[in-house]
């Protein structure tokens, strides 16, 4: 189960990266936090991946309802997503970030990945669960930096955290910790969710 887990945080992180579908966003961010619950479910007490993966549910939750009563649909196409007056749909203020672009920083961001993991190994976790984090943190740091649109930056800022939540919640995982996490998660969320409410609400101005 800790290998499906890393794998598939490795895939979700990748798909967080690469797509500008909004919906695909989300449900890989939903398969990311039961992925990271799989991985804690083998090293910590069962409830702290439980708590782990409802709160990502929860977290998911929210951001497709607030982005589906302000409007919000997927965009016309993988590299080019559209606005139109009705609030189908959305553009990147950053056109330089094309699907090519974002491939290349993937790779960038693997090769950075399995450095960090080879010269700064986390202590006392095990190297493959040091990748994951790693990931997980440099994914959602790339995303932030390459697009300001909160429906996509948000789930970047989330993938950071969880990596740290990852790699904390294994140094201390006590129930106070993780549901400190979590409520700083649904904090966040519900930052989140109100950006993307108001942009998704201004018919006038442009998804940035």
């Amino acid at each position: 189960m800790r290998e499906l887990g890393i794998i598939v945080s490795l895939i979700t992180g990748a798909l967080i990266l690469l797509v500008r579908d909004w919906r695909v966003v989300l449900l890989a961010l939903l398969g990311q936090y039961v992925a990271v619950g799989l991985i804690l479910s083998q090293v910590t007490p069962p409830e702290i991946a439980l708590i782990k993966m409802l709160v990502g549910a929860f977290v998911c939750l929210m951001l497709y309802l607030a982005a589906r009563h302000s409007g919000w649909s997927a965009p016309a196409g993988l590299d080019a997503p559209r606005f139109s007056g009705d609030g189908a749909g959305i553009r990147d203020p950053l056109p330089w970030t094309g699907l090519a672009f974002r491939a290349l920083t993937l790779c960038l961001v693997f090769i950075l990945t399995t450095v960090f993991t080879r010269d700064y190994p986390l202590p006392e976790i095990p190297p493959e669960i040091g990748l994951t984090c790693y990931w997980l943190m440099l994914i959602g740091l790339v995303v932030l930096m390459l697009t300001g649109q909160p429906l996509l930056a948000g789930p970047g800022l989330l993938t950071a955290l969880t990596g740290f939540e990852l790699l904390y919640t294994l140094l201390e995982s006590s129930l106070v910790i993780v549901f400190l996490l979590a409520a700083v998660n649904l904090f966040l969320t519900a930052s989140i969710s109100y950006l993307v409410a108001v942009q998704g609400r201004n018919p006038s101005g442009e998804r940035s």
